[in-house]
This record gives structure tokens, C-alpha cells and sequence, in this order.
């Protein structure tokens, strides 16, 4: 399926989805689930792969899809998007995890998951398991997740390449899904996505990656549109082996996402030197931190009287401070002369001194100040509080054909 979708307040973007059961006899019960829903949070894009059986498997991928789609359904706003993406992941853990089913001696059903939400600000990713999200851009395509399996944390710990965890034996045992425990721990962007008309996000199911490059995708994707695109991807699988369930999505943007806008707060220093400024940069122009400006009233009345405090409050500061300099240096040129003049034993004090012999003691020359360092105040950033890791789970073999 594939179409043009625009709705109020959200990017317009163009959508296509294909899924299919593969080539391997044993595998015709279709255990992926995929769907996509326009919510007042943003495109939301969803890709399933159940497990634990066939029946189990695909029971589990559904409620999946159906429980995120319901939880988007019932949030109530402002929350932020991606709250509400992780919020329905991890309820859709939970009723996986409530599931009662015959199969179960086959081993608990469960289920992956990948989502995207594409929104004005821009894409939040999620995902917990194998099935993975792309984004392709300008001609270059990016793994936007990563695998929670075995072979994963083999590569991470340097004890794998890439190339030879794609060809592992474990390459299908996963150590994260939906139902596996009473929790689950969702791996979401910790920024939001910044597309650009005509970048595309693939999800995908580990039936496309385990058998199509990466680069194979990139080719794919960036040459044709979604519609074509998920269908040729589909059948390239299938070309070589197919032997497990198929799902492509591919979501790509038509509106460049809009940054938010940035209010600074006016500095003295910014104010006092908007006059100088001339032509703007453009919109999304990075400015170094002298240049941001809060820029106010310029002609007469209380616009201009606020401008003028500034500079006012700035000359009675200058003031003060050069004040309080000349009262130190008089004050350590009468201490010094005092000192002297108790330092010594004998001969006769300055007071007692002709006026013309007061003069001639050189030691008597005005002490020039100080340096004078204002200290900088630095307010370090917030430090961020530890994520609180969940429980280890057990790892899940998903069958694979030899």
C-alpha cells in the first residue's frame, strides 16, 4: 500500500508498506505486523516481528501494533511526542507480557518493534529488538537503530566485525523484546530527527536485513519511489532464499522540518551594539554568540526609554567602581605614609618637617593601584541523572533456517 498523506499541523509526507511471508515453506504464517496512523502527535510508523510460535508469534506483533496505536489515541496533549512513543511501547510490552495462549510451550510470545514519528520538529526513532530503522539522505543512508542481540554485543566489545556478525550463526538471538519480562527498556532517540524534503525512513523487519546490504537499500530507496521501493526490496529478499517474513515501510518527508525559534534574553553588551548591526542572516543561520541579539523599539517613547536604561545603569556602575578605586589608592598612600613614619627611630616626623623639606622624602611617591580581576561566574550545566538499566533478560533463539 502507498499514498500521499497530508493533515492539519503535520509535515506532508508519502507513505508505502509492503509484508510478506517469505519463501520458506515452514514460515507462511505471516508474524509481522506494520501499520501507519496519522495522530495529533505526529506520522507514526510501526514494524512488528512476533515470536514464540506461529499463532503466538503473530497474536503478539498485532495486539503490539494495536496497543501503540491505541495508547497515541487516548494521550492527552502537550505531551511531547516522544514521551508518548516510549509510553506506548512500553505499554505494549505489558499487555505482550499478559498474553495467555496454547502455545506457550513453545516459549513465551513476544515481539519486536520499530517506530518512527515524524512531526514538524522533527523524527523521534524507537525500538526494542532487531528490527531496524534507516534514514536516507542526500545519497547516503544511516543506521538509525541498534540491534539488541547477541552478535551486537559481540561487535560492540570488538570481539566481532560487522562483517562477520552479519554471517553469525547467533545473528537471529536477541536479547530485548516486548513481553519478555514485566518491563521493558525502550531505546529512543535522545534528539529528534532533522529531515529534509525527500529524506526517507526505512523499518524494516530482520527478514529484509539479514539477506539486503545496506547499500542495497541505500541504491533502492534513493532511485525509486515508496511504492516501488518496498515492493523491489520485498522481492530482492525472496530472490535469495526468503526464508523468513518480510516487512519494509518506507516514510519519506516532503516539508523540510521547521528548527523551533530560540528567544535569547537581551545582555547589555547585545543591546548596546544593535545599531551596528546590519543585514540579517538568513533563516537557520548559526550566529557565534556575540551576534544573537534581542533586538527592541528603536524610535522615541517607552521603547526607547527602556534602551536607555541599560546604558544608564552601565555609566552609574562605571562610576561607582573608579569611585571606589581612588578612595583605595588615597587610602594606601596615607597608609603608606603613616607606616613610614612609624618605621622610624629618630629625626623628626613629617609634621614637624619645614613645608619645603616635607617634599623631598622620594619614598613618598603615590602608590599606583592594583590589578583589579572581576572574577567570572560559570554556571556548570545541570548534570543529567543515570538511566536506571533494567534487568538482564534471558536471550530468545528465533528459529532460522539453515
Amino acid at each position: 500500500m502507498a499514498s500521499v498523506t497530508k493533515a492539519p499541523d503535520l509535515p506532508a509526507v508519502e507513505y508505502a508498506a509492503r509484508s510478506d511471508p517469505g519463501r520458506d515453506p515452514d514460515k507462511q504464517v505471516n508474524e509481522d505486523a506494520c501499520g501507519h496512523r496519522q495522530t495529533r502527535f505526529g506520522h507514526l510508523c510501526v514494524v512488528c516481528d512476533g515470536m514464540g510460535g506461529h499463532a503466538a508469534g503473530r497474536e503478539a506483533a498485532e495486539l503490539a501494533l494495536t496497543t501503540i496505536f491505541e495508547t497515541f489515541d487516548r494521550a492527552i496533549e502537550p505531551a511531547q511526542p516522544s514521551a508518548v512513543l516510549r509510553a506506548a511501547i512500553e505499554q505494549a510490552s505489558q499487555h505482550v507480557y499478559a498474553m495467555r495462549t496454547s502455545e506457550m510451550a513453545l516459549g513465551r510470545p513476544g515481539s519486536t518493534v520499530v517506530a518512527v514519528l515524524l512531526h514538524a520538529q522533527g523524527t523521534d526513532v524507537a525500538h526494542v529488538g532487531d528490527s531496524r530503522a534507516y534514514l536516507v539522505h542526500e545519497g547516503q543512508i544511516r543506521r538509525l537503530t541498534k540491534d539488541h542481540s547477541i552478535v551486537q554485543e559481540l561487535v560492540d566489545r570488538g570481539l566481532l566485525t560487522p562483517q562477520q556478525a552479519a554471517h553469525h550463526p547467533e545473528a537471529n538471538r536477541i536479547t530485548r523484546a516486548l513481553g519478555m519480562a514485566a518491563e521493558v527498556q525502550v531505546d529512543i532517540s535522545p534528539q529528534g530527527v532533522r529531515q529534509v524534503a525527500g529524506d526517507a525512513f526505512l523499518l524494516c523487519s530482520d527478514g529484509l536485513c539479514d539477506l539486503v546490504e545496506d547499500h542495497e537499500i541505500l541504491g533502492v530507496v534513493a532511485a525509486e519511489p515508496p511504492a516501488q521501493a518496498v515492493g523491489k526490496l520485498v522481492d530482492l529478499a525472496n530472490a535469495r532464499g526468503g526464508h523468513d517474513n518480510v516487512t519494509v515501510i518506507v516514510l519519506r518527508a516532503r516539508e523540510t522540518v521547521q528548527a523551533p525559534a530560540v528567544s535569547v534574553a537581551p545582555t547589555v553588551a547585545q543591546t548596546s551594539s544593535t545599531e551596528a548591526l546590519g543585514t540579517m542572516p538568513a533563516p537557520g543561520t548559526t550566529l557565534p554568540e556575540p551576534a544573537v541579539r534581542s533586538v527592541g523599539p528603536t524610535n522615541g517613547g517607552a521603547g526607547a526609554g527602556r534602551q536607555g536604561r541599560p546604558a544608564l545603569i552601565a555609566a552609574v556602575a562605571l562610576a561607582t567602581v573608579a569611585a571606589m578605586l581612588l578612595g583605595g589608592v588615597l587610602w594606601s598612600h596615607f597608609e603608606q605614609r603613616r607606616g613610614k613614619r612609624n618605621a622610624r627611630t629618630t629625626g623628626p616626623s613629617l609634621l614637624d618637617l619645614p613645608s619645603g623639606e616635607a617634599t623631598s622624602d622620594a619614598s613618598l611617591v603615590p602608590l599606583a593601584p592594583e590589578s583589579i580581576v572581576t572574577p567570572t561566574v560559570s554556571v556548570p550545566n545541570e548534570p543529567l541523572a543515570p538511566l536506571e538499566s533494567a534487568p538482564a533478560l534471558a536471550p530468545r533463539k528465533r528459529p532460522r533456517s539453515p
